[in-house]
């Protein structure tokens, strides 16, 4: 197998448990559905772009980078939603 394709196919792999949420979620929440759908699409891309650095460093740290803010600034949104959904207390 060639280098770097087993993280690869695992940051792909890993994509599947945020699809299915947001399957789950479609219906009671859209929105969050939708942001959950970003970030699996999100984790896709990675995948791909880890499997087209094939093991070089530079390129590597480039797409974990790219990968590490989509995620978490995805991850942000989600967060900022479910509080505005959750309304005061």
């Amino acid at each position: 197998m060639q280098e770097g394709m087993i993280p690869a196919l695992v940051v792909a792999a890993s994509s599947f448990p945020a699809f299915l949420m947001a399957r789950s979620f479609a219906r009671q929440q859209p929105r969050l559905a939708t942001l959950l759908r970003l970030a699996a699409l999100a984790m896709l891309a990675g995948g791909a772009g880890l499997a087209w650095a094939a093991g070089d460093e530079t390129r590597t740290l480039a797409v974990a980078v790219v990968l590490a803010l989509a995620i978490n600034g995805l991850g942000i949104f989600i967060l900022f939603d479910y509080l505005r959904r959750r309304g005061p207390r």
